[in-house]
């Protein structure tokens, strides 16, 4: 399992060969995703947004989630992906608020207790209205659905 997503997340990743195996627990993906979420930060950050690198977040989250359940939780890539990134979306704002372009509705609405996690109804309710608003004039398509 460990050489699976280890070797997917180089594909997707080559920048970062020696960050994965020097500084990453190999039998658990969860501390990869912490880096993940700071990179997804820092592209956008960048003027203009790093929009390949982001592309390349959104794209292996979408295939942890496709990845079947093993018996552990520490090994569990979608578990990973979910903890990982898609609970902290809602704390940054330039991730939030771009959110429509990489994500399905079905998907946003399965992800609704994630979400939850860091906002009060009324600000998820705000969350979950403004995504839908800016999905509704994006004909793109999603990675994550």
């Amino acid at each position: 399992m460990a050489e699976d997503w280890l070797s997917k997340a180089l594909d997707i990743f080559p920048e970062l060969q020696g960050e994965l195996f020097l500084h990453h627990d190999q039998d658990s993906p969860s501390s990869l995703w912490i880096d993940l979420f700071s990179l997804l930060h820092f592209a956008y950050e960048e003027d203009p947004w790093n929009e390949d690198l982001i592309r390349r977040i959104y794209s292996y989250a979408a295939w942890c989630f496709e990845q079947p359940q093993p018996d552990s939780a520490e090994t569990d890539l979608s578990n990973a992906a979910a903890f990982g990134l898609i609970e902290d979306i809602p704390l940054d704002r330039k991730i939030s608020e771009d959110l429509y372009r990489w994500m399905s509705v079905e998907a946003f609405d399965g992800f609704e207790n994630l979400f939850r996690y860091h906002l009060e109804d009324d600000a998820y309710r705000a969350f979950r209205e403004e995504f839908l608003r800016k999905k509704k004039t994006y004909s793109g398509p999603a990675i994550l659905f």
